[in-house]
C-alpha cells in the first residue's frame, strides 16, 4: 500500500498546479467484482434463468466503466491558483475557487462511503443540485478521494481555496 499523502505536503506546493489521481487498486477491485458477478449472471442465463440477464448486463457495464477508469488520463483532480479541474472518465470540469465553498466530508445515501462535498455557485439553480442539498447539505461532490480520506480531501480543498482567494 502506498504511503498516505499528507495534506500539508500538498499545500506546500501552492499555487500549483498539483494533480492527484484516483486509486488504481480501488478500480481494479471494482473491475474484478464486476467481472465476477457478470460471470455469475452468464451462468444463470446458460442455465435458462431469464433473471440472469440483469446481473450479466449490469455488472458487465460496471466492469467496463472500471476498465475505462483505470486507463491513463481517465481520472484526476488538478488544483491551481484559479480553481480545480476534475477529470472523470476523460470528461473534464473546471470550477473556479470563487464559485466553490463549504468543503466537507459527508455520507451520500444510500451508500455508507463518505465523499468530499461542496457548494458550487454555478450549479445552485439546477434541479439536481437542489435535490443534492436536501439529501447531503451540499450541491456538488468530488467523484473520488484521490488517495486521501474524505475528511483530508475536504480539508485540503478548503485550505487551498483560502490561499487562492486571499
Amino acid at each position: 500500500m502506498p504511503p498516505r499523502t499528507d495534506v500539508s505536503q500538498i499545500l506546500s506546493r501552492f499555487p500549483g498546479p498539483v494533480t492527484l489521481y484516483p486509486s488504481r487498486r480501488k478500480w481494479l477491485l471494482v473491475f474484478v467484482g464486476g467481472v465476477s458477478f457478470a460471470i455469475g449472471g452468464a451462468f444463470m442465463v446458460r442455465s435458462s434463468e431469464a433473471m440472469g440477464w440483469l446481473p450479466l448486463i449490469f455488472f458487465s457495464l460496471v466492469a467496463l466503466v472500471a476498465a475505462v477508469a483505470m486507463l491513463p488520463g481517465a481520472g484526476a483532480l488538478t488544483l491551481d491558483r484559479d480553481g480545480f479541474e476534475v477529470t472523470s472518465l476523460f470528461r473534464r470540469h473546471h470550477t473556479r475557487w470563487q464559485d466553490a465553498h463549504g468543503f466537507a466530508a459527508a455520507r451520500i445515501p444510500p451508500a455508507t462511503q463518505r465523499w468530499a462535498v461542496y457548494d458550487d455557485i454555478s450549479q445552485s439553480g439546477k434541479r439536481l443540485a437542489k435535490i443534492n442539498v436536501e439529501i447531503v447539505g451540499r450541491n456538488a461532490a468530488l467523484p473520488d478521494t484521490y488517495g486521501l480520506s474524505p475528511d483530508d480531501l475536504g480539508n485540503l480543498m478548503m485550505l487551498w481555496r483560502e490561499r487562492a482567494v486571499t
